[in-house]
């Protein structure tokens, strides 16, 4: 009996990478979609900042650095995953100082995560605290805090879309070791 995806390649996914079905450019519609992703979650985030510090109602409705903070962690967790090179997560013997260097690459695919999801947790205790509970619910200062939220889903979407994009590869690239 013949195995339904023979000519796929080995993957622990059932359903195939989505960028593979496309295109040649597929990695680099990956690559600027993910851009305009991070670029789109803040520039809702600094829309926000702006319409806060313009609106002369309350000094204590302005937003500060705790509101930061949120997507500071989301970015550096996009940035320290994706500057890990993805052929040390699999389990080849690359040895490096005696250690093991996907033990490594695996601890700081963790830490850039656990980054990623702290900051979007910051954003919703944010914007729960602060944005619903001390004001009440009452606008504009409820859309601070849905900025802050949608500002690190979109950097989280975005860092998931460009790790895929990053392990696409494309038609006509080599891949030679040694």
């Amino acid at each position: 009996m013949p195995r339904l995806y023979d000519e796929e390649p080995r993957s622990i996914f059932i359903i195939p990478n989505p960028f593979r079905a496309l295109s040649h450019k597929a990695r680099q519609i990956g690559v600027y979609s993910s851009g305009v992703l991070f670029a789109l979650g803040w520039w809702v985030f600094i829309d926000a900042l702006v319409i806060s510090t313009e609106s002369g109602e309350d000094a204590t409705a302005r937003m500060g650095f705790e509101d930061w903070v949120s997507g500071i962690l989301s970015t550096l967790g996009m940035i320290v995953i994706n500057l890990i090179d993805k052929s040390r997560l699999h389990g080849d013997a690359y040895e490096y100082a005696g250690s093991s260097l996907v033990w490594k690459a695996r601890l700081f695919l963790f830490l850039g995560f656990a980054l990623i999801a702290g900051g979007l947790a910051g954003s919703f205790c944010v914007l729960i605290i602060k944005y619903i509970v001390y004001f009440e619910s009452a606008q504009p200062y409820t859309y601070y805090g849905a900025a802050i939220v949608i500002q690190c889903g979109l950097i989280m979407i975005s860092t998931v879309v460009l790790w895929i994009a990053q392990n696409t590869q494309e038609e006509y690239e080599y891949n030679f070791r040694l």
